[in-house]
């Protein structure tokens, strides 16, 4: 391994795939081969591997003793790293590795130096390089690069792990900010080029399809709220030609995207009043829609906008036409065209949201002026839209940020410290960051994982720093450590507060088993899966539903109505369940034939795994749940 410039760190691999095993060489970087036969045609890939400058002086003298793990994950059981994989001297170049499978789609990297970790995963692509971001686990990094003017910002992820900063205001001399571009699998922080046709301030940002979408906004020149939208090309490095038309001006409003790929704009303003319209912009046609589209009961100003896990739409916060925030929560159905339903929420001086993968969503409350003690800061919205108090946080609450979830299990800035979520107690706990010296998180600030905080370092007015804080690697082809639900709740998730009694998992019971009442849920985090197989055993003879989710919220319940007579209580039974496409059987114990449920998933739709309480008993117990990926690597 060598330095480059920028503490970038280059390491080498080579594997060949099939039967022949590990092919040998030389060359600068990394390699993937594919493709073995008895004469191989071999495809030399590079793996680049890179540190960020501002943190890592450490990596810039490695020894000898430095290691690294490289671990591929794709739809299928990957063990752990091999010894060889596992001990990679970092101090070297053209390193051989064993063979890293043709069907990884992700790259997970561990490294050591000295007693400092450092950790980063990046998608594979089918061909092409691939670049992985090493961070020091738990503790802050600036990234190289950063804004020279700090107001007005927009910051949000869009594909190919990439993050946009779009706004700012023009400088004395009358240039507007360029858009920048943060990319996540090298650290590099560029100015977009083409740059934006309009310069705005208040814009939307998602991802649209593999590119990235600019909706709204202020122009930063004549301060007029404009009504189209511009895309961000990847390929260009920068904008498309052309915009798109939107159905009305609309700056500082909300957006999610749908399950189905579209941008959903929610609210804002129109520079008069605030909106109370919504409208969908599809990546396919270029066009935006507002008919058959549903309006929000209490037009709003930047609202956060969240996709639940059954794909249903969560609008919450806001603010109207007066600046007072708005208390209203409202649920749209998953393509948004119909109203499901309203709740309050209560009023506070700042507010955070986060969606859970278990269902419905987590809300931390900053209490406003004169609140009390009795005061309650931290809500679980369940996937009902009952709002559930959980343990409020105790201590300073001025400027709540939530970040990711993996494990289900959010990271929150308070303002002064960080914490963590922590499901199975329904409480926040210190998330243990290594900082020497307090963060300084901005308003501007992004997710671009579940593991993974981004954000602008307010410290510098005049020149603020992208910062980055690396708190887990896990997603969705992340291997399980074994059978779940034997010792503990690990790796799975309630959609209900456990101080409910609604979900609990106890390990003095049939030697660890999970209860769940009817409609009550807890689900697989991160993973999700192609073809798989599910076993699990119901030691009482009061079974749970096992539930296998898609992206749109479509469910199958295997002992539910949807696919019935799969499980009948009364004694002790293991329920096993394969899915391959769009076919699905079922077995429970020793009963054969295999029989077949009919399933609303489409055949390359990923799933998520859950265990539900049946509607005709009082609970559901469940243990040992154990799920495999069927796929080859």
């Amino acid at each position: 391994m060598r330095t480059g410039r920028g503490g970038r760190r280059e390491s080498a691999a080579w594997a060949c795939f099939g039967a022949l095993g590990a092919a040998v060489g030389a060359a600068s970087g990394a390699v993937i081969f594919a493709g073995c036969q008895k004469d191989p045609i071999v495809t030399t890939r590079t793996v680049t591997l890179h540190a960020p400058e501002g943190c890592a002086p450490g990596l810039a003298n490695l020894d000898a003793m430095a290691r690294g793990a490289y671990w591929p994950l794709g739809d299928f059981d990957a063990p752990a790293p091999s010894a060889s994989q596992a001990d990679v001297p970092l101090a070297s170049q053209g390193v051989t590795l064993p063979e890293i499978a043709p069907a990884a789609r992700a790259l997970r990297v561990d490294a050591n130096e000295g007693e400092r970790a450092w950790t980063g995963t990046s998608s594979v692509a089918a061909s092409g390089a691939v670049d992985v971001l090493l961070l020091p686990a738990l503790t802050s990094c600036m990234l190289r690069g950063s804004l020279t003017q700090g107001a007005g910002e927009q910051m949000a992820p869009i594909a190919d792990g990439r993050v946009l900063v779009v706004g700012g205001r023009e400088s004395p001399g009358g240039t507007p900010p360029p858009t920048v571009v943060v990319r996540l699998d090298t650290g590099s922080v560029t100015a977009a080029s083409p740059a934006l046709a309009t310069a705005r301030i208040g814009a939307t940002i998602t991802a649209f399809g593999g590119e990235g979408l600019v909706a709204g906004g202020v122009d930063v020149r004549s301060g007029a709220p404009l009504d189209d939208a511009e895309i961000y090309d990847p390929a260009r490095g920068g904008f498309a030609p052309g915009v798109i038309a939107l159905s009305t001006p609309r700056a500082q409003a909300g957006a999610v995207v749908l399950a189905t790929g579209e941008t959903l704009l929610v609210g804002g303003t129109d520079g008069t009043t605030p909106l109370g319209s919504m409208e969908i912009v599809d990546p396919v046609t270029r066009t935006a829609r507002a008919t058959n589209v549903a309006r929000l009961a209490v037009p709003r100003i930047t609202p956060s906008v969240l996709r639940l896990a059954s794909g249903e739409v969560l609008v919450a916060g806001g603010a109207d036409a007066n600046g007072v925030a708005v208390l209203t929560l409202e649920w749209f159905s998953p393509d948004a065209s119909q109203t499901k339903r309203t709740e309050d929420l209560v009023a506070g001086s700042a507010r955070a949201y986060v969606a859970l993968q278990s269902g419905g969503a987590l809300a931390v409350i900053a209490p406003p002026a004169g609140a009390d003690a009795t005061f309650h800061n931290t809500w679980v919205i369940d996937p009902d839209g009952v709002l559930e108090a959980a343990t409020s946080i105790e201590g300073a609450l001025t400027q709540p940020a939530l970040f990711g979830g993996a494990g289900d299990a959010p990271v929150l800035w308070t303002g002064d410290r960080w914490l963590r979520w922590q499901p199975w107690l329904g409480t926040f706990g210190a998330l243990g960051a290594l900082d020497a010296a307090p963060a300084h998180v901005g308003v501007v600030s992004a997710s671009p994982d579940r593991g993974l905080a981004l954000w602008l370092d307010s410290s510098n007015t005049s020149e603020p720093r992208f910062t980055a804080l690396r708190f887990d690697v896990r997603g969705e082809y992340s291997p399980l450590g074994g059978p779940l639900l034997v010792s503990d709740a690990g790796d799975l998730s309630p959609d209900h507060l456990v101080t409910s009694g609604a979900v609990t998992f106890d390990p003095m019971l049939d030697g660890g088993a999970l209860t769940l009442e009817p409609g009550a849920s807890a689900f697989v985090t991160d993973r999700t899966y192609a073809d798989v197989r599910v076993e699990l055993d119901a030691p009482t003879g009061a079974p749970a539903l096992l539930v296998l989710r898609d992206p749109l919220g479509h469910e199958l319940e295997v002992g539910g109505v949807s696919c019935s007579g799969a499980i009948v209580s009364g004694s002790p039974l293991t329920l096993v369940v394969e899915r391959r496409g769009t076919n699905l059987e079922w077995t429970v114990s020793s009963d054969t034939p295999s029989k077949a449920c009919a399933t609303p998933f489409t055949a390359d739709a990923r799933l998520s795994i859950g265990v539900r309480g049946a509607p005709d008993l009082s609970r559901g117990v469940v243990r040992n749940l154990r799920v495999s990926r069927l796929g080859s690597p």
